[in-house]
């Protein structure tokens, strides 16, 4: 039953003169962005909490601040950052120099080299594929 009266609605869409008027009547989507109306995409999203950044010197200092997200209940409390000797020794011998330094400045006897061969052949490769397929 809904196969024919689809058909139908094809048929007169294709014999029809103006087939814009057609497609628009069975309810095609609205234009991105096409204002008014209550909700949906174009408007503001409702219920979206907007979030502050912390200005209080000492909390800052003192607490990792967004790092807990519980409002309540026992989870809620402040997170507070501990002394040096409490974190372990690797934590802060970590290589956290942005940006990387490039392939030829590396020494090719470290694992780090040669994983940055690796990315950079992979990317190559997949720049080699994306023009065979155009």
């Amino acid at each position: 039953m809904l196969n024919r009266l689809f058909l139908r609605q094809c048929r007169t869409a294709l014999l029809s003169s103006n087939v814009n008027t057609k497609v628009a009547s069975r309810g095609a989507k609205a234009k991105a962005g096409g204002g008014g109306g209550k909700g949906g995409k174009g408007g503001k999203a409702a219920g979206k909490p907007v979030l502050t950044a912390e200005t209080d010197a000492k909390k800052l200092v003192s607490q990792v601040c967004g790092l807990n997200y519980a409002t309540e209940g026992p989870m809620s409390e402040p997170v507070h950052i501990k002394p040096d000797s409490e974190y372990p020794d690797w934590l802060f011998t970590m290589d956290i120099k942005r940006p990387k330094p490039a392939l030829n400045e590396m020494d090719p006897s470290t694992k780090e080299y040669w994983e940055e061969v690796n990315r950079l052949m992979e990317a190559k490769q997949r720049r080699l594929l994306q023009l065979r397929r155009k």
